[in-house]
């Protein structure tokens, strides 16, 4: 039974490494581009974020949650007629991690992502030169280490394949 096993984990281990192989060669032929998303206009600009509970204490219930609305308008025209993976980004901060979870209502894929982490919104021909949504996304933060208002730059980018 235990050469079996062993077998078995070998015969997986080789697979794992073709795949592995499969996607570093995929990512050899993807070029990837920084995304214009200058007219994209936040719908609720003035967040405030609330404590996720009414009486946070040292080490519980620091979490604070804010929502807003954005439309966001992707200009793709240089990829049109292309397949391709549309990235959004959320820089770390050394402030600590923000969460953010969003919705959509039509192109673009629902997720979330971390600070300092992307998530993929798009994949497939780009069939328009401008990409347009409505996100309604929720953040969230560790309450104790917010100090002033910021900035949250969301970034876009596109990864296409060659």
């Amino acid at each position: 039974m235990k050469s079996r096993i062993a077998h078995r984990l070998a015969s997986f281990s080789g697979m794992a490494s073709v795949l592995w192989l499969g996607i570093l060669f995929a990512d050899a032929h993807a070029a990837t581009y920084p995304v214009d998303d200058s007219a994209s206009q936040v719908l609720t600009p003035n967040l405030k974020m609330q404590w996720e509970s009414v009486a946070p204490s040292q080490g519980i219930g620091n979490r604070v949650i804010g929502q807003l609305v954005v439309l966001v308008r992707l200009q793709l025209a240089p990829w049109r007629d292309r397949n391709a993976r549309v990235f959004m980004t959320l820089p770390a901060r050394a402030e600590g991690a923000i969460t953010a979870t969003w919705t959509t209502r039509g192109f673009l894929q629902s997720g979330s992502l971390r600070s300092g982490e992307r998530a993929l919104i798009y994949a497939g021909r780009i069939a328009a030169d401008r990409l347009e949504d409505t996100l309604a996304l929720t953040l969230t933060a560790d309450g104790t280490r917010l100090e002033r208002a910021e900035r949250l730059e969301f970034r876009f980018s596109i990864e296409v394949d060659e």
